[in-house]
């Protein structure tokens, strides 16, 4: 792998989850433009992002350190700081911090965009995510059980091959995140964001059962598997509150007009 890529150490991470939330970022704004971001409201806008983006950084790290925690613990050994992060700090930091932001800030001076941006968010997330984990595969880290199949990859500090699972969580990530595109841009679905918290918490919980590093586990299930269950019951609660709270009046319309 290459992890220190133009002899910096740990760079190849670095500058994925950097393009990964640029690339969010971009996908986000290019569909605003066309659905109610004005130009008077673009600094706000990016304050919001950038805040968001930072704080998301910052409970990555706090996640891992947790997980590490965790697996200290759980052999008996001192836990230790470590500058790792992990998908799930980051998004439920960056989210909660998200709307925050909008809610206190935004809002203040600038019209409501909040269902444009719930609509275009999930393909943003899945496109920064995923090349995210193209970091993940250059760092040599997040990687599978081993396996003798021609598709096992002998990471750094191995002895064989493993499966690069997250190579598969790209994939599947950027398979999601152009539906979700499309959804976005050619239809009037109202629930991208369930879909994506729906689709990517079975995922997740999944391809944890072939996860080879070790990162401690809770009644023979990974910490990262309950944040799916989470995420999965989240999208039951989602879909509700679009369809009974925030739609409320865009279905009553759509029920008028087809009857």
């Amino acid at each position: 792998m290459y992890p220190d890529l133009f002899g910096i150490e740990g760079f190849s991470m670095g500058l994925m989850m950097t393009l990964g939330g640029f690339l969010g970022t971009l996908i986000v704004f290019l569909y605003l433009l066309k659905h109610g971001l004005e130009k008077k409201n673009y600094i706000d806008f990016f304050i919001v992002i950038l805040v968001t983006l930072f704080v998301g950084i910052i409970t990555a790290m706090l996640f891992e350190n947790l997980y590490e925690w965790i697996k200290a613990l759980s052999v008996n050994e001192q836990p230790k700081w470590t500058w790792s992060k992990t998908f799930y700090g980051g998004l439920f930091g960056g989210v909660i911090t998200f709307l925050l932001m909008y809610r206190f800030y935004y809002l203040k001076n600038n019209p409501p965009i909040i269902k444009e941006i719930l609509k275009i968010a999930p393909a943003g997330i899945c496109f920064g995510h995923g090349v995210g984990r193209i970091g993940c595969f250059l760092n040599g880290c997040c990687y599978g059980i081993d396996t003798e199949q021609w598709y096992g990859i002998v990471f750094p500090g191995h002895l064989h091959p493993s499966i690069p699972t997250q190579l598969l969580e790209m994939a599947f990530l950027f398979i999601l995140g152009t539906i979700l595109l499309v959804l976005a841009y050619k239809s009037s679905f109202k629930y991208n964001l369930v879909i994506y918290m729906a689709s990517y918490g079975v995922f997740r919980f999944l391809i944890e059962f072939i996860r080879g590093d070790e990162r401690g586990e809770l009644q023979g299930l990974s910490p990262s598997q309950y944040w799916c269950i989470v995420l999965i019951f989240g999208a039951i609660a989602v879909y509700f509150l679009f369809k009974n709270v925030i739609y409320k009046e865009e279905n009553k319309k759509d029920e008028i007009q087809i009857s």
